[in-house]
């Protein structure tokens, strides 16, 4: 079938290639309809890996879906041809410790689709375990849909933050990921939400998407701006999903005492972590890995109006366009939030 392959560092091509999936007792095949272009299969094509995970033979890339059922295995039943789904891209083992804790993110031998060796789906159609598929609502479209996977990112860690309604929290990084933990916050119960960046579109945008006080922080003080909304308390909550260096040492700045951080952007280096600074404000600290147990949250979420990822879908290209997508993701403009490839109609 034609997919988007990644041969190596720096070369992708539109080529047929061959993938032979047998449809088990418990499994779905769908046919692809959009697909998310996201940060690490960007990363993997500019750089051939992404830590310990090393682009070693050509891989399909893509993970972040939406499609249609057109074919379903013995023993499914709560899926049916015709279906209009997303599907959650990490199978992990049923019976590994990880996974038996509910934990299955963590699980060592997750299979995530467009993580080395594991294809992605920037194809016509892949078989998919049911259980990690799930039924759109009629008024979530398939843009929407394959926004499903990244909102769970940030739903994770609105999870992981234990927001109580009314929290004041801080969102360091304007990117995809940054956007959606800033929605699924205000959804969760916070009343104000700060962004910070220094990109100024971006920062743009997030006011418009409800009660988001932007910050640029190369023009402005963020603990300032902090201090002054919060009458020098802190913030509540503070989410790390810029990766920056910089961003990821000062969150402990704008927090209030006893307040929490939750790290959701990966630094490329370690970090200096103060941790004077936490102590006497007895941080509490957590950190997210992908997602677990929250598609269905997310769905709902979105299906109700509560959580709206329509002004994040900034760039849309055909699939026959999908090197040129990607090389538009390489060098993003300011404007630009989260692109897509349609990959049928």
């Amino acid at each position: 079938m034609e997919a988007l392959v990644l041969e190596k560092k720096d070369v992708l091509n539109l080529r047929d290639i061959a993938l032979d999936e047998t449809l088990g007792p418990h499994d779905v095949r769908i046919a692809l309809r959009t697909v998310g272009i996201c940060g690490s299969d960007v990363h993997y094509y500019t750089h051939g890996a992404i830590g310990q995970f090393v682009v070693r033979e050509p891989m399909v890339l893509g993970h972040e879906a939406s499609g249609v059922v057109v074919e379903v295995g013995a023993e499914v039943k709560h899926l049916k041809v015709g279906d209009r789904v997303c599907m959650e891209p990490g199978i992990p083992d049923p019976n590994s410790k990880a996974t038996l804790l509910g934990m299955y993110n963590l699980d060592p031998a997750v299979r995530f689709w467009a993580t080395p060796p594991v294809h992605g789906v920037l194809r016509p159609t892949v078989v998919h375990p049911a259980a990690f598929t799930f039924k759109l609502p009629d008024n979530v479209s398939f843009a929407e849909g394959a926004m499903v996977e990244p909102v769970a990112v940030g739903m994770h860690a609105a999870t992981k933050a234990k927001i109580k309604p009314g929290d004041l929290a801080v969102v360091m990084g304007a990117g995809p990921i940054g956007m959606v933990t800033a929605l699924a916050a205000l959804a969760g119960g916070c009343s104000q939400v700060i962004m910070t960046d220094v990109q100024q579109p971006k920062l743009d945008l997030a006011a418009t998407l409800g009660p988001i006080t932007p910050v640029n922080v190369a023009q402005q003080n963020l603990k300032e701006v902090v201090d002054e909304m919060t009458d020098g308390w802190g913030a509540n909550l503070v989410f790390e999903c810029s990766g920056n260096e910089k961003a990821a040492a000062s969150v402990f700045a704008p927090l209030c005492p006893g307040g929490a951080v939750v790290y959701v952007g990966i630094p490329l280096q370690p970090i200096a972590y103060d941790v004077a600074a936490a102590m006497v404000k007895e941080a509490r600290v957590e950190h997210v890995f992908r997602y677990a147990h929250v598609y269905p949250r997310a769905i709902a979420l979105m299906a109700s109006g509560k959580l709206n990822v329509k002004p994040l879908i900034t760039d849309t290209f055909r699939f026959e366009e999908s090197v040129e997508a990607f090389n538009f993701a390489v060098h993003m403009p300011p404007s630009s939030v989260k692109a897509q490839i349609i990959v049928s109609e």
